[in-house]
């Protein structure tokens, strides 16, 4: 056997889970692109890649180890928020609604009310 058969990854389920997560999460541009080093979003890739996942998670049920079907699960589900979020985002700025991070948060803290509560209204 030569040195570098040591570095070739086990074909796996989990292995192939991963690789296609990986092309879904490139497609979110959340990674950069392995061959073009580049983080640019490509939606309908990452959503070609996240609709395998979920046939495999259908055609495969009853059939993986339970820690195949957690791996799957979780990816999915993880893939699938991100995805919602990046769609809704981009969604958001085209249409010029800001996003909620960059949306003051209403102050609720006993300073602001506090002022107000220290205020004396004027006698009549």
């Amino acid at each position: 056997m030569a040195e570098n058969d040591s570095n070739i990854l086990e074909a796996s389920f989990s292995s192939l889970v991963l690789t296609l997560s990986s092309s879904a999460w490139v497609g979110l541009g959340k990674i950069a692109d392995p061959v073009s080093g580049e983080m640019k979003a490509n939606l309908s890739g990452a959503k070609f890649a996240i609709d395998i996942l979920v046939m495999l998670r259908e055609k495969t049920k009853g059939n993986l180890t339970e820690d195949e079907e957690k791996i799957l699960r979780s990816v999915v589900a993880e893939l699938q928020a991100n995805y919602a979020e990046t769609v809704f985002s981009k969604k958001n700025k085209s249409e010029g609604i800001p996003a909620e991070k960059d949306t003051p948060a209403p102050e609720t803290g006993s300073k602001h009310n506090a002022e107000e509560g220290n205020q004396q209204k004027p006698e009549s």
